[in-house]
C-alpha cells in the first residue's frame, strides 16, 4: 500500500471486560479481544494505565522532558476522564502505538462482529493524519 500514514485500533468496552482485560481475568468477551489481538501480533493495552505509565515516567526521569505530561496528568486525576480512559483501550504492536494500514484494517476486521454483537461498545481506525485528530494541548 501507498499510504503515508500510519493506523491504530481502538475499542471501548464495558467495565467488566476491561477490569477483565485489565488483570487478565478469564471472560469470553475479554478472551476474544486477547485471541484477535494475538492473531494480529497486538495487544489492547488500556488508555488509563497507559497515561498513568507514562506519568510516572515523565516523573521519574524529569517531566520538563515530556511535553504531555501537565494535560495527562489532569486527565488521570480527573474522575470523569478515569471513568471514560479506563474502558478505552488501543492495540499495540510490539511497543508500537500505531502501524501499517494492512495490519490496522485485518485487526479492525476481526474486531468488528464484537461490535455487531455489542461485546465491544465503540470500534475505531484512526489514523496519524494530524488533519484527522484532535491535536495535544499546546503548553502555555
Amino acid at each position: 500500500m501507498n499510504d503515508k500514514w500510519l493506523y491504530q485500533v481502538r475499542i471501548r468496552v464495558n467495565s467488566d471486560v476491561s477490569n477483565n482485560l485489565r488483570t487478565n481475568k478469564p471472560n469470553e468477551t475479554a478472551e476474544q479481544i486477547v485471541a484477535i489481538a494475538k492473531r494480529h501480533g497486538t495487544r489492547p493495552v488500556c488508555t488509563y494505565d497507559a497515561f498513568c505509565d507514562y506519568c510516572s515516567e515523565a516523573e521519574a526521569n524529569g517531566i520538563e522532558k515530556y511535553s504531555l505530561y501537565d494535560w495527562t496528568k489532569q486527565t488521570i486525576e480527573n474522575q470523569e476522564k478515569k471513568e471514560k480512559h479506563i474502558k478505552s483501550f488501543a492495540f499495540y504492536k510490539d511497543n508500537d502505538q500505531i502501524y501499517e494500514k494492512t495490519l490496522a484494517v485485518a485487526l479492525h476486521g476481526d474486531l468488528l462482529p464484537l461490535k455487531k454483537n455489542g461485546a465491544i461498545e465503540e470500534l475505531a481506525l484512526i489514523d496519524s493524519n494530524p488533519k484527522n485528530n484532535p491535536q495535544p494541548p499546546s503548553k502555555k
